[in-house]
């Protein structure tokens, strides 16, 4: 361990020393509370505080909002990652240096951030390590406190009259020049202060083993019912928390309609309208559901998506609630009573790690080819790159989903529903029921959109292979499995027995009715409709009734044969549960969740469920994977 001395006497000297090749942020009072802010007056600096509002590296680093492009008419106007100057964050309590460590899962591993990664990058840490707790901090239940172990430039110690300075990297030993090196006795000094400070730390949570299956085992437990009426879902917990993550994009058009820019902004999945997609649905509308998730995915969930701990027991959310909601009396109040221990499933996601070439926010321009009206208010849109390279080089899955952008308007996740075999061009098929879907059906032929893409995990096509296969679809849930038919068409040879079922509302919603008759002619391939409500003189010679009436007419065995299924949560869940009765197993079945997929890349968190991230686990499942998942599936 390389370690100096740093004097208190020298300390304003040495942040004037830093200032001169780094913009220096730092404690400094504000009222009664402390905030982080640029040090122009060494002053000003009190490494004296306890907490500050809020956490200095989620506040200067995954900034509250920013740009992330501009755009001028149907133009996305490309924009540089803004240059960063250099900036050392001077007094980082070790909770918050753990807090970005974890960040840093989120914003630097898949589909890295290049806004994040730039201020990272340009961005060197100079812990304070803790010798008082704080008052509402538990940071001894989770080893991110009161000394920093590692992912620190520099460390502090306070020793009385002096700080013990510990490097922690290449560039802290370029800040430490010019210290005298530390004695033993400095470093006898410092260790004794941290275990003072260790000692004394009494908040903490403890449950005798892993904290994430016991959360699991108590998903139920009556506790969560007495803390929504405590709570008011004010998002106060998610602001103030150095892990909380979550951002809305919204595209800002200036006053002349002509431009504007697509900004992020942090959101807070405590609020009601944050799990809000088209027709108003609301995937959480109950408080409860809410809370469980801000509070599982802190505990339980975080460890299960990227390996590290989503609470560092800073203590903010306590301090900044009004009911005073605090982790560490929730968890107490279950183990007062808690439930049966039993076995649990943890998820464990797909790894997958993505490094784009290119800037992942920042669309490509596609021109409309052909538009073919498919119902009242579903078109299907063929799309081509207007880069020749870009076209030629872009390839997909069955079953995966571009992000649509519609300038001045927003972006949707949409699935492809063409045929992954054809290179020069790609559908989408569309129903018009949010503001992005009615925009699009406002465009023709020839007009210019953005995509991004493609993303996720697509239908086992692959693992078909060799077996029969049962495809159930549901009203605008074929587009999605509408690729899966043509890659089976293309190869049929490769799969066993065909059997496609699918239902709609009424005749006049039926999709790709052209294409039935090929799909009959594909060889060993049985095709069959039914409609929950036929009109009065409206001619329709098929079934009448939900989808899984059809279910009587199945002639795969249930042996050899894998399910796929789309369309409304609820008519998945009944063609699940009736599978299910039927004596089909979980592992055989695959659905696809297409819940409000914002960003696409595993970082604006608008699409999770439990611990599942639909963009980038998805949203392709086998239901056995994702059957035990807090909360259910649908």
């Amino acid at each position: 361990m390389e370690a100096f001395v740093l004097p208190k006497a020298e300390l304003g000297s040495f942040v004037a020393k830093l200032k001169k090749d780094y913009e220096v942020v730092g404690p400094v009072a504000k009222g009664e509370k402390f905030v982080f802010a640029a040090i122009d007056d060494t002053e000003a600096l009190r490494l004296d505080y306890d907490t500050t509002i809020l956490p200095p590296t989620k506040k200067f680093i995954h900034m509250p909002g920013e740009v992330l492009f501009e755009f001028e008419g149907a133009v996305e106007k490309k924009k540089d990652v803004p240059e960063v100057g250099k900036r050392v964050l001077f007094g980082v309590h070790p909770c918050d240096l753990n807090g970005l460590l974890s960040l840093d899962k989120v914003f630097l591993e898949t589909y890295p951030d290049p806004y994040y990664k730039a201020r990272r990058e340009n961005t060197a840490i100079v812990v304070l390590n803790c010798v008082a707790p704080c008052e509402n901090g538990f940071c001894g239940s989770f080893n991110t406190g009161p000394e920093a172990d590692y992912g620190f430039d520099l460390s502090l110690t306070d020793i009385g009259d002096k700080y013990v300075v510990v490097v922690g990297s290449e560039k802290g030993r370029e800040l430490a020049a010019g210290l005298a090196a530390a004695a033993d006795e400095d470093l006898v000094a410092g260790k004794k202060a941290l275990r003072s400070c260790q000692h004394d730390m009494t908040r903490r949570i403890s449950v005798g083993g892993d904290l994430g299956t016991f959360l699991h085992q108590n998903f139920d437990h009556p506790v969560w019912l007495e803390l929504k009426e405590e709570c008011l879902a004010c998002g106060s917990c998610t602001t103030v928390c150095p892990t909380c993550y979550c951002f809305g994009v919204k595209d800002y058009v200036d006053l002349t309609l002509e431009k504007g820019e697509r900004q992020r902004y942090w959101d807070s999945c405590m609020f009601y309208e944050f799990s809000r997609v088209a027709l108003d649905h609301i995937f959480m509308p109950d408080r409860t559901a809410r809370l469980k998730q801000r509070m599982y995915h802190k505990l339980a969930y975080y460890k299960q998506q990227f390996g590290v701990n989503g609470c560092v027991g800073c203590g903010r959310c306590v301090t900044a609630c009004i009911k005073h909601i605090d982790p560490v009396d929730v968890v107490a109040r279950i183990q007062s009573s808690p439930g049966p221990a039993k076995e649990v499933r943890l998820y464990k996601p797909p790894a997958k790690k993505v490094v784009p070439e290119i800037n992942p926010w920042e669309p490509q321009k596609a021109v409309i080819k052909s538009i073919k009206q498919q119902t009242p208010d579903v078109r299907t849109y063929t799309f081509s790159f207007v880069d020749p390279k870009v076209q030629e080089a872009y390839t997909y899955d069955p079953g995966v989903f571009n992000l649509i952008s519609v300038f001045g308007v927003g972006e949707s996740a949409i699935s492809i529903s063409s045929c992954a075999d054809v290179k020069g061009s790609f559908d989408h098929t569309i129903r018009a029921v949010g503001n992005v879907t009615n925009a699009l059906a406002q465009l023709k032929e020839g007009d210019i959109v953005g995509i991004r893409g493609p993303f996720g995990f697509g239908w086992p096509v692959e693992e078909m292979k060799g077996k029969d296969v049962l495809l159930v679809a549901g009203g605008i849930g074929l587009a999605p499995l509408r690729p899966v038919i043509k890659y089976i068409q293309a190869r049929r040879s490769e799969y066993g027995t065909f059997e496609i079922l699918y239902g709609c509302r009424t005749p006049e919603g039926m999709l790709f009715t052209d294409e039935y008759d090929e799909w009959r002619r594909i060889p060993d391939t049985r095709l069959h409709l039914t409609v929950d409500f036929c009109p009065p003189g409206v001619e329709w010679g098929h079934s009448i009734g939900v989808v899984t009436t059809l279910f009587d007419k199945i002639s795969v065995g249930k042996e050899n044969t894998i399910v796929v299924t789309c369309g409304p949560d609820i008519m998945m869940k009944f063609v699940v549960l009736d599978l299910l009765k039927r004596g089909w197993s979980p592992e055989q079945i695959y659905v696809s969740l297409e819940r409000r997929m914002s960003c696409g890349i595993k970082k604006c968190g608008n699409c999770q469920m439990g611990p599942v991230f639909v963009c980038q686990d998805g949203p392709v499942f086998r239901y056995a994977d994702i059957m035990d998942i807090p909360g259910g599936v649908f």
